[in-house]
């Protein structure tokens, strides 16, 4: 595979590749069927191998990560390996499963309200979790996927890549701090200031994300400018990439107004009561966006806010790990607020009850982080949406309360609009949500397992 030439799209066309791509056809089928621990089943098409696990009418969450199972051969997540920054923002390969999520509530110079993603993943598919064997026989154990998702008032842009690592068109480094997947590019400037660099927010920010997707409606026209040869700093919130056959060219510049937050216990975040799932976990909720969305030719200045999150994990493919409701808002005090509920089941009986685990971090406008225990918030559905989804209909949560009484917080979260579903390898809701009640704001949703 060349650099530069998107791997994409949808697993559900893969079929529709030409034989140009036939060997990285094969390598995406191979990753997809580790993941899905479905090399010796029959093949299925699209995401049928996830749907057929979960009941089309239930309302509970249900094995996000499909059939893949987490292994004691990865590396495992301890409470006494504390996070350091800037040297984890890169990645972390002998983790089963990575990623490093940008989101976006976006609002255009001619008041269009916007809900921006992009998000890398990396999955460690050797089933020994044997890196040092992978380099020995040439192996490839490193398979990376990027998302990219943009809802206006009307419309959703989607779309899905796949890459294998090692190669030079997927990775994640540190100095200067870069995540790419072909042509799509988040980076930071070069600087030879050693104490910049070794600072939290400089290895990261500012920085600037451009990237193209999503398929343009027939007749469709674009006057943005042809791709640059180099790579725009944030200094130049003009440059764009061409759209060529994309509907969607996205050019932000981005910095930083807060602390970076690490969740939990200094960055090791429980997601069950007792541990036996968890991740490190560390996100920067005060970034500020400015700059341009080419939505089919016609450009909008853009500015708004962004929440980053970096988590990394061998335990949430397990089997008991359901999936999650989770919520990044920014509400309008200027405090931050990430919460989450996680299902999981307790692997003991089919008929005893899934556990529902839920915490929060509620951040000063100051950057304070105190970490909010199940005891003291509750977060509870109160409207569904039914998404059709192929030939599947899911009932999915998509309005909530959340109280948390010492933080005078009652507040219902919503969507923005309906269908703000991504039907991917593995599908899940990403959404842009509303705020009202005790605190009004904005800010993202995510819900998996449905």
């Amino acid at each position: 595979m060349t650099q530069g030439r998107p791997a994409k799209k949808m697993l559900s066309a893969l079929c529709l590749k030409p034989p140009t791509h036939f060997s990285f056809l094969l390598l995406v089928l191979f990753a997809a069927c580790c993941l899905l621990n479905a090399c010796d089943s029959a093949p299925v098409e699209g995401n049928a191998a996830l749907r057929d696990i979960r009941g089309e009418e239930s309302s509970a969450p249900n094995r996000f990560f499909g059939d893949i199972k987490s292994s004691e051969v990865f590396a495992t997540v301890e409470r006494d390996n504390y996070l350091s920054l800037p040297s984890d923002h890169e990645s972390h390969p002998d983790f089963q499963l990575e990623w490093w999520y940008l989101t976006f509530v976006l609002t255009s110079n001619t008041g269009e309200e916007l809900g921006l993603q992009y998000t890398l993943f990396r999955f460690n598919t050797d089933s020994r979790g044997d890196q040092q064997h992978a380099k020995s026989h040439w192996a490839n154990t490193q398979q990376w996927m990027g998302h990219a998702s943009l809802h206006t008032k009307n419309r959703h842009y989607f779309e899905e890549r796949f890459a294998a690592g090692k190669v030079g068109n997927a990775y994640v480094k540190r100095q200067p701090f870069t995540a790419v997947i072909d042509d799509w590019q988040w980076k930071s400037p070069a600087t030879n200031n050693s104490k910049e660099a070794a600072s939290e927010s400089n290895g990261m920010f500012p920085s600037s994300l451009l990237f193209t997707f999503g398929n343009k409606k027939k007749n469709a026209k674009s006057n943005v400018v042809a791709m640059n040869a180099a790579l725009p700093t944030a200094t130049s919130p003009s440059s764009q990439y061409s759209l060529d056959n994309n509907a969607v060219s996205v050019s932000l510049n981005l910095n930083t107004t807060g602390p970076f937050i690490k969740h939990g216990d200094n960055g090791y975040s429980k997601k069950t009561e007792d541990g036996r799932l968890r991740s490190y976990y560390y996100s920067q909720p005060f970034i500020q966006a400015n700059g341009t969305v080419n939505i089919e030719g016609k450009t909008l200045k853009v500015s708004g806010k962004g929440w980053f999150d970096h988590e990394w994990t061998s335990h949430l493919a397990n089997s008991q790990a359901m999936g999650w409701d989770w919520f990044s808002l920014h509400l309008d005090d200027g405090s931050k607020l990430m919460a989450f509920r996680m299902h999981a089941s307790t692997g003991r009986s089919k008929n005893e009850k899934n556990e529902v685990y839920t915490t929060a971090s509620y951040i000063t406008t100051e950057g304070i982080k105190e970490t909010i225990d199940q005891a003291s918030i509750s977060i509870t559905p109160v409207k569904y949406e039914t998404i059709k989804s192929g030939e599947t209909k899911r009932t999915v949560p998509t309005a909530w309360q959340i109280r948390i009484p010492k933080k005078n917080i009652n507040a219902t979260v919503a969507a923005f609009k309906k269908n703000q579903w991504n039907d991917s390898l593995f599908p899940y809701y990403e959404g842009r949500v509303k705020i009202s009640g005790s605190h009004s704001g904005s800010g993202f949703m995510e819900l998996t397992g449905y």
